[in-house]
């Protein structure tokens, strides 16, 4: 495994967590505005990367340690609690759906599943009882790129 794949992660998500009406990556996040998202909806993002030293002493092959970190933005809206109390209880079970598929999910190359990491608050309740959480994963894995 190279890199982590958000379409494999979106993917995987659209199919785990079926109460998502879509679910996007960093590109469909950035054109996103609040009067054409589909709620409630997800995207995945690609956040870091950070990789060990080369584990072997060897001239035809690179093998480094690495821990990716993705992002899954959930938003969420409840047009009849503007205080965002209703919002804040519909996120829940799509926090617990995301957190454990991610935790068993295998992505193809990769030696094990996600790790939650941490969660916050992206944005506040908006005027029509939305808002937006985010919840980060890593993942480690071993990157090998042949030389020769």
């Amino acid at each position: 495994m190279l890199q982590i794949d958000p379409i494999a992660v979106a993917a995987f998500l659209r199919a785990a967590v079926p109460a998502f009406v879509s679910v996007g990556q960093a590109r469909d996040l950035a054109a996103v505005r609040r009067e054409t998202i589909r709620w409630p909806s997800a995207w995945i993002v690609q956040l870091a990367e950070t990789a060990a030293d080369n584990r072997y002493a060897s001239d035809d092959m690179i093998e480094q340690p690495v821990t990716g970190r993705i992002a899954v933005i959930m938003a969420v809206r409840d047009i009849a609690d503007r205080t965002g109390t209703r919002a804040a209880t519909d996120l829940q079970p799509l926090r617990e759906a995301v957190m454990l598929g991610l935790g068993r999910f295998i992505p193809a190359g990769a030696d094990q599943a996600f790790r939650f990491s941490r969660g916050q608050l992206v944005s506040g309740v908006d005027a029509q009882g939305g808002m937006f959480w985010q919840d980060e994963f890593t993942l480690r894995f071993d990157r090998r790129i042949p030389l020769s």
